[in-house]
């Protein structure tokens, strides 16, 4: 006669790195020669959280306790099951529908006697501050910002070319918390997928900005470059009779106590009839220029 397991549920937590990063194995109690049991009641489930980085889980799945089939069943997203019926000694839970920085929570089921094994939980592992604020594309340059870096961190500028990740530049972090970056580009015709794929150097940890589509045949054209005027000089410093500027301009001198003694237009300003002192000359709409009269 089939004797009753008299065991409670038993559950293990295993923390890694952090923890809102944990690996959590249930196991219920199991009736003890009960045949009678659904294929589909799993004996257990490994649950692992954290935010998405940009790269996903890979899991090693050993071979049942009977030999027959694989010991994981079915995987879950966020509750969203993606992967079901696994018939493989490793596989890998595709994260990517996921947005950068977004919570994710994933369960693994799995059957009694066996459980399947992360490979790389770190990559959930969030950012302990770290943070790539923002990439803008523009006609002749990209440039990102980040928040909390160090000088160990080294920055890819990366661009999906016939399916794969290509480094266009690469920049060492200017180690300074937050800083901004900017590299020169000359976009290919057609659609461009960027991104920037940061380095830790010293923990060897990855993390990912979002991706960014640019096509610079729709790119709006940049603003005329207005050319500022060159400055109008005068000479000289100390003048007896005569200033002269550098070009035709509007002018105006006044004396120590701000009262106007000549105002005009021209190039060549006469000075012969001023008192001996200190002035100041206005040019357009220029800075106040100091001259003493001798």
């Amino acid at each position: 006669m089939a004797q009753l397991c008299s065991r409670k549920y038993h559950y293990e937590t295993v923390t890694l790195f952090f923890n809102h990063l944990s690996v959590t194995r249930a196991k219920p109690c199991l009736l003890l020669g009960l045949l009678l049991l659904s294929a589909r009641v799993y004996a257990g489930q490994i649950i692992i959280s954290g935010v998405y980085q940009g790269k996903n889980l890979y899991v090693q799945n050993p071979l049942s306790p009977d030999k027959v089939g694989f010991c994981a069943n079915e995987v879950f997203v966020n509750d969203k099951k993606t992967i079901s019926n696994i018939k493989l000694g490793s596989f890998e839970v595709d994260l990517s529908f996921l947005e950068i920085g977004e919570s994710v929570t994933v369960r693994i089921t799995h059957k009694d006697g066996c459980a399947p094994k992360l490979l790389n939980p770190q990559v959930l592992r969030p950012s302990a501050g770290f943070q790539i604020e923002d990439v803008r594309v523009l006609l002749n340059s990209i440039e990102w910002s980040v928040a909390t870096e160090n000088k160990d961190f080294v920055y890819n500028l990366e661009s999906l070319r016939n399916g794969n990740w290509i480094v266009l530049a690469q920049e060492k972090a200017k180690g300074s918390g937050n800083a901004a970056y900017s590299v020169p580009m000359v976009h290919p015709a057609g659609e461009n997928r960027y991104r920037i794929r940061a380095q830790d150097l010293n923990s060897h940890q990855m993390y990912y900005s979002r991706i960014v589509t640019f096509d610079p045949d729709k790119a709006p054209a940049p603003p005329p470059v207005v050319e500022e005027p060159e400055p109008i000089t005068f000479t000289p410093k100390n003048p007896k009779d005569l200033i002269t500027l550098s070009a035709d301009a509007d002018f105006e001198i006044t004396d120590s106590r701000k009262k106007i003694v000549a105002k005009g237009k021209g190039r060549r300003i006469s000075v012969k009839t001023l008192k001996a002192g200190n002035y100041q000359l206005k040019i357009n709409e220029q800075p106040l220029e100091s001259f003493v009269k001798k």
